[in-house]
């Protein structure tokens, strides 16, 4: 039988713990406990142990007193905390009942109970515990913020905004409530509202990371990359010591083509944490992408030093074996690589080794997954390709020869050279045309830059080029030029080639700017150009984003050259055709009239294009592999290997097939000009 304790040894023990002695407290409070087992000095030897960290001791002490007395409200609360902390659930739960929460005057129990609630994921359970804390005490915003968390992920979102408001009201000067509320608005559609809490945030706390990481957070789902990567920057300017967020910011950078960056990026992550995956893997993607492979045998060689984890060796080993053309070897790395780098990516390598595999159906599935992984990217690429399309048709309503009539006086002349726009739809083989071109030092080749798209944008778009003034015209052709020259020095006399494919919907600013404009369209079987935009890994901005459904290529396609078709009647457009297959075939007889109607000087020896493509540095298209190897025509008629797969959109095609000269049930293509010898 327990024998009471005495008032003053309690109280011995409770001044001692109020001093901060609690080291003294519980060594007194525990042989006071070994003699004589008083519930009362249980509570209060549970207690002191609570406050000194030791929750496994406080919780054998404190279950003695709560069940000496279970309606002591006060020890039913610091057990329930105790077990709380080691992570003994299902009592703290029954410990929450609702009343025992209700006749709490302190409301741990409901905050445990929500706590337990959230961390488990029964967000409804949690939202009724926060809510009994947020209507007894409604200035609590702590409750409050953790009430909006909670209805939010259980799908509340009105509601849980509401409460996040009223918190951060409560408290302007919480980043966390600002960045559950910037979230939580972010995920509800509102962006504005979000970045303007997220500013709020980064202009409170300045040099706090985590508002500039949720701001990149907001522009990377509105798919606004320039947005993006600056936000990440300024959270990496925050956290010079976070590896990984300095990798993340590498792994921008190298999707905006910004090789430099994202190599600094990659080693400064890789010193701070040596062996970190996500950048060992970036930096074996980059150096196959900017075509320095024979660069991947020492990083392997690097991470094996750095203790490299299996899968990231592994993913180094599939991009060596594929640019050496095992492929048996690389598709068997690549199975053992798991999810080292994002799916969208993985699946592209895989069906590219099973396409070189000649194993087709697997292929093809592989590339499908990629595209629907890529559908589900928060910045809604259908939505976007959806919305490019519409733009594209109402530009092409604009056309006709009473608009263009309507143009005012066209710009004075000007003493540079008129740029060459190369045109084409995407996969067609610009960038190999253009490498080619590069074979003549008098050409200054532009490669896929906005600044004909920005020149439209500063006149008022498509809409506004017929009242474009001349002074305003002038304008923006001096701010494209400036453009170029910030880019690639002084044009000079250089001869400009501005390669963009889908500046063939750019006609009408090309030659608002410039009236003597020219092109040269590169053309490729329709069939082959479509399969090569679905089974291509694009950085998915507006119009690329059109390539991650079959349907929305095809349509795309037909709308495009129905476009370009009405342009290139309507201005005249001098237009020089370079078919792909004829390419492939004899680069020279396909060249030669080509560099004569630019007035270029055909090379005594040819054009060797992988010289120059080596010579040019990183390429920043999709065909940054292809222009650097030895010309060849496996990429010829390669739509047929997937023709069940294209069967759905070759209808849409049919005509733009026959109509360049090519076919469907055999292998024809365009017949050369008369002037290509």
């Amino acid at each position: 039988m327990s024998e009471p304790t005495s008032p003053q040894l309690l109280g011995q023990i409770a001044a001692l713990a109020r001093n901060g002695r609690l080291d003294e407290a519980a060594a007194l409070a525990g042989t006071a406990w070994t003699e004589r087992q008083d519930p009362m000095l249980a509570a209060l030897a549970g207690a002191v142990d609570f406050h000194r960290g030791a929750f496994q001791q406080a919780a054998a002490y404190l279950r003695v007193a709560h069940k000496a007395k279970p309606a002591d409200i006060t020890v039913r609360a610091n057990l329930a905390d105790a077990l709380y902390r080691i992570g003994q659930g299902a009592e703290v739960l029954a410990l929450c009942d609702d009343a025992s929460m209700r006749a709490d005057p302190s409301l741990r129990l409901a905050r445990l109970a929500g706590h337990y609630h959230q961390e488990a994921g029964d967000y409804d359970a949690a939202a009724t515990c926060y809510r009994l804390i947020a209507d007894r005490a409604p200035d609590d915003w702590g409750a409050l913020n953790n009430l909006g968390n909670a209805l939010n992920a259980s799908g509340r979102r009105e509601e849980a905004l509401d409460m996040l408001r009223k918190a951060r009201d409560l408290a302007p000067d919480s980043a966390p409530i600002l960045l559950n509320l910037g979230n939580t608005l972010m995920e509800a559609g509102l962006g504005d509202e979000a970045e303007a809490v997220f500013h709020s945030a980064a202009t409170q706390f300045p040099d706090d990371p985590k508002p500039h990481q949720a701001l990149y957070n907001l522009y990377s789902a509105a798919g606004l990359e320039d947005a993006a990567f600056d936000a990440i920057s300024d959270a990496v300017e925050r956290a010079p010591g976070d590896a990984e967020l300095i990798s993340n910011r590498g792994q921008e950078a190298a999707r905006r083509n910004q090789y430099d960056v994202a190599e600094a990026s990659f080693e400064a992550a890789l010193a701070l944490k040596p062996g970190l995956a996500q950048s060992l893997v970036g930096l074996a993607s980059l150096y196959e992408r900017v075509n320095r492979e024979a660069e991947l045998d020492p990083l392997y060689l690097r991470a094996q030093g750095e203790q490299a984890d299996a899968q990231t060796l592994s993913f180094i080993e599939a991009l060596r074996f594929k640019r050496a053309g095992q492929f048996e070897e690389a598709y068997d790395a690549l199975e053992k690589a798991g999810d080292v780098i994002v799916a969208g990516r993985m699946f592209h390598l895989r069906g590219t080794v099973l396409d070189r595999l000649g194993r087709y159906d697997e292929a093809f599935a592989s590339f499908t997954a990629m595209n629907e992984h890529w559908q589900n990217d928060p910045s809604r690429p259908r939505d976007r390709a959806r919305d490019y399309r519409d733009a594209m048709t109402k530009a092409d309503a604009l056309l006709s020869p009473d608009w263009l009539a309507s143009w005012s006086s066209p710009p004075r002349a000007d003493p540079r050279r008129t740029p060459v726009f190369i045109v084409g739809f995407p996969r067609s083989g610009t960038t190999l045309l253009d490498t080619m071109l590069m074979a003549d030092p008098s050409v200054l080749v532009l490669e896929e830059e906005p600044f004909l798209v920005e020149a439209e944008n500063e006149l008022g778009g498509i809409e506004a080029l017929p009242g474009a003034g001349t002074e305003a015209i002038a304008a923006a052709r001096d701010g494209y030029f400036a453009k170029i020259e910030a880019l690639a020095g002084p044009v000079g006399d250089r001869l400009v080639v501005d390669k963009h494919p889908m500046h063939l919907n750019k006609v009408a600013i090309a030659r608002r700017l410039f009236p003597d404009a020219r092109f040269i369209l590169a053309l490729r079987h329709p069939a082959d150009v479509l399969l090569s935009c679905a089974i291509t890994n694009f950085r998915i901005n507006n119009a690329m984003a059109n390539f991650l459904d079959l349907g929305d290529a095809a349509t795309l396609y037909d709308l495009t050259f129905r476009h370009w078709g009405k342009a290139r009647a309507l201005f005249d457009a001098p237009v020089h055709e370079v078919v792909y297959e004829r390419l492939v075939l004899d680069p020279a007889r396909e060249l030669r009239p080509l560099f004569a109607w630019l007035g270029l000087a055909w090379p005594d020896d040819g054009v060797d294009h992988q010289q120059a493509a080596r010579a040019r540095g990183a390429v920043s298209t999709a065909s940054y592999s292809q222009v650097t190897e030895p010309i060849y025509s496996r990429s010829s008629g390669r739509w047929t290997r997937y023709r069940k797969h294209l069967e759905p959109i070759l209808p849409v095609l049919a005509p733009w097939v026959d109509r360049f000269g090519y076919a469907l049930d055999d292998g024809r293509i365009p017949g050369w000009p008369a002037d290509a010898g």
